[in-house]
């Protein structure tokens, strides 16, 4: 699928002020999980090859406590913006995504992205 067709399916699912209950990287940054809350089920981002992860977390919101800690409730990341658009790169096309949940902003450069409910 391209970017669009992703974006639509996203857009879909009413992403709109969810809070996120989970996110994560594994076996070494190749694959990240976002996991956030909605009433029909929880809604599952999974980008795969990917190839840049950036976090930017706002240095003026105070952690009171590590994350780990906080309750499901406690968490105060919650989704208000996703861009996603085709990357190419010699001849390879890749999907950058955008996910802004203030405090902390993600990027992602990536070869795959899947979406479903659990």
């Amino acid at each position: 699928m391209d970017s669009k067709q992703l974006i639509k399916k996203i857009e879909e699912m009413h992403y709109w002020d969810a809070r996120v209950i989970s996110l994560s990287t594994d076996f070494f940054g190749d694959e990240l999980v976002l996991v956030y809350e909605d009433s029909d089920g929880d809604v599952v981002y999974k980008f795969l090859n990917c190839y840049q992860v950036n976090y930017k977390h706002a240095l003026d919101y105070d952690k009171e406590k590590p994350i780990s800690d906080f309750t499901r409730l406690q968490l105060p990341y919650f989704l208000q913006n996703i861009e996603l658009e085709d990357y190419f790169n010699e001849d390879k096309k890749y999907l950058k995504c955008t996910i802004t949940m203030p405090p902390l902003e993600v990027s992602i450069l990536s070869k795959e992205f899947v979406i479903y409910r659990k």
